[in-house]
């Protein structure tokens, strides 16, 4: 490759110059599919709001999106940045679809490039997505027929999961401008101005596909770049006058005892910890305007607070606090926290460590703390819910650290919601990451804490016992009528946990058939309990299934102390 072939532009746009006739953006087919959830989508819908609220002249960095173009010619193959541009074309087709009739070929004209005989430019979407996905995402989306959208089957009507995610998202933006904008079309204009005129991002764009790539990797591997938390020790450590060599090998110590990504995750939770509210600002700006200017005393930070921090990180990272009694039930509990499928619960138990409590107060806390950060996973708690309720606990760890935090425990509402939900329709209410964490934790309650979870290649399906569609004139049609089937089908008592890959031809098997050839394992049993208990039975009846329900309900109600 030649010197040209690495040649690379990197240029800032706001959303009006990222999508206009100077780029045409194609998603390449080997990239991966559309994957932002709806926490994802609202969580941008919130961020940029609260920014438009600011009525602020400052611009929204929105981050970068790497490319493979060649000079003056618009087609840009994206390379990263793919999720970013779906969600916002989702969210300005969404604004769109609430503008005046007057207004609404401006919003058009940001999603699709017109024609324009006099320029060489055809009609044609600003983002092309992945062939498969392509026409349904112009059709629904870029063609704002939201109504469509809106009577859709998301189980019949989209083909995979990416065509399942865009319309999720798109009835959850919609949902969010309802409720922010309350219908108002000329509200609902003036956050698209905002948006196309004061958010940005940066285009790194270069001609050959390997050198794309090279960059995409750079900006990804940073284990080797520059982290925030070199340039915080070069801050903190340049203001201290005596011993400075000291602190510096002590600083660098932790840094090793943690490694380089984690020891700056850390300052990210110290940042949370501090300020007990979302981030406004980037982790390090905030650490050096609102946190570094209020330490005492830095040598004393690093020596104590610094020190405590990383011993507490280290300890709930890798489920191994020590302590003299309780230690198994604690690091139980810490187990299942580090499955929860995000970490806003990490500030408030490194500070808790922090304070040193005792061997009963830390039993009581992680118990409450599991249960409580559980029921925030399981119900889909978006981030700035998590944060608020964890941010209260810091405040009041931080007013009486023998106290057991009041906003730790769930209130009776909170109680009746996880309850709701527990027996409700968890297979096909819940994410798969949700759904494997309640049966494998229901699983870990009913084996009281035998049962390990160690799944080779990170295996595991949650099948159903009583199948999804029943054969005719099979034992399921004598046992189930449709109205059972339809009551019982997803919830928890019909659903098992395997370690094995999924068998399609094995769903409609007879019960009897079912067990031996595909719930048991390699010795002719079950390294589950819950499935152990399906194979100790000789019917799956509705009444068994019902009466399996109550059991299993009885035993998180417990265990969760609902």
């Amino acid at each position: 490759m030649s010197i040209q072939d690495y040649a690379i532009q990197g240029e800032a746009f706001y959303l009006s110059g990222i999508f206009s006739s100077k780029f045409q953006y194609e998603i390449p087919d080997y990239q991966r599919p559309y994957s932002w959830e709806e926490e994802h989508i609202k969580q941008l819908f919130d961020d940029l709001y609260e920014f438009y609220q600011r009525k602020t002249d400052e611009s929204y960095f929105l981050g970068s999106v790497v490319v493979i173009k060649q000079d003056n010619k618009p087609k840009a193959d994206v390379v990263d940045g793919q999720q970013r541009l779906t969600s916002l074309t989702i969210l300005i087709a969404a604004l769109t679809h609430h503008f005046s009739d007057e207004d609404k070929s401006e919003g058009q004209e940001i999603l699709q490039q017109p024609a324009k005989k006099s320029q060489n430019l055809t009609a044609q979407p600003r983002l092309t997505l992945r062939q498969r996905d392509k026409d349904f995402f112009r059709k629904y989306i870029q063609e704002l027929q939201f109504d469509k959208l809106n009577n859709l089957n998301i189980e019949h009507d989209c083909k995979n999961d990416a065509q399942r995610n865009i319309v999720k998202n798109a009835k959850a933006i919609l949902k969010c401008i309802e409720n922010k904008f309350n219908n108002d079309s000329t509200a609902v204009f003036n956050f698209f101005s905002f948006l196309i005129q004061k958010c940005c991002l940066v285009i790194v764009s270069t001609p050959s596909q390997k050198s794309a790539f090279r960059i995409f990797s750079v900006m990804n591997n940073r284990g080797l770049d520059l982290l925030p938390t070199d340039i915080l020790k070069a801050d903190l450590i340049g203001k201290i006058t005596d011993k400075q060599d000291e602190h510096t090998k002590k600083w660098e110590d932790l840094e090793q005892e943690l490694g380089r990504n984690l020891f700056n995750e850390l300052f990210a939770h110290i940042r949370m910890i501090e300020l007990k509210k979302k981030a406004q600002k980037s982790i390090l700006e905030e650490l050096q305007e609102l946190i570094v200017p209020k330490i005492p005393s830095i040598p004393a930070f690093i020596d104590n607070e610094l020190s405590s921090y990383t011993a507490a990180f280290r300890a709930l990272k890798n489920s191994n606090y020590q302590i003299d009694q309780y230690q198994v039930e604690i690091n139980e509990y810490i187990k299942w926290l580090n499955r929860i499928g995000f970490s806003e619960w990490l500030p408030a138990a490194i500070l808790f460590l922090h304070q040193k409590p005792s061997n009963e107060q830390t039993l009581a806390f992680f118990q409450q703390f599991e249960i409580l950060s559980s029921y925030l996973h399981l119900s889909a708690k978006d981030v700035n819910k998590r944060i608020e309720r964890y941010g209260l606990i810091l405040k009041e760890l931080q007013d009486n650290p023998k106290a057991c935090s009041e906003s730790l425990r769930l209130s009776d509402e909170e109680k009746q919601s996880f309850r709701k939900l527990l027996d409700g329709n968890i297979y096909n209410e819940m994410t798969a990451v949700r759904r494997n964490y309640i049966i494998l934790r229901l699983d870990a309650m009913i084996s009281d804490g035998g049962a390990t979870y160690q799944h080779k290649d990170g295996l595991l399906t949650i099948e159903h016992v009583l199948p999804q569609t029943i054969v005719p004139e099979s034992q399921w049609q004598q046992w189930w009528s449709d109205d059972k089937h339809q009551l019982w089908l997803h919830r928890l008592a019909n659903l098992v946990p395997l370690n094995k890959r999924r068998n399609s031809a094995a769903s409609n098997w007879e019960f009897k058939v079912k067990k031996e050839k595909y719930f048991r394992g390699n010795n002719n049993v079950s390294s589950y309990a819950l499935t152990t208990q399906v194979l100790d039975k000789e019917e799956w009846t509705p009444e068994i299934v019902e009466e399996r329900q109550k059991e299993l309900l009885d035993c998180l109600y417990k265990g969760w102390m609902l």
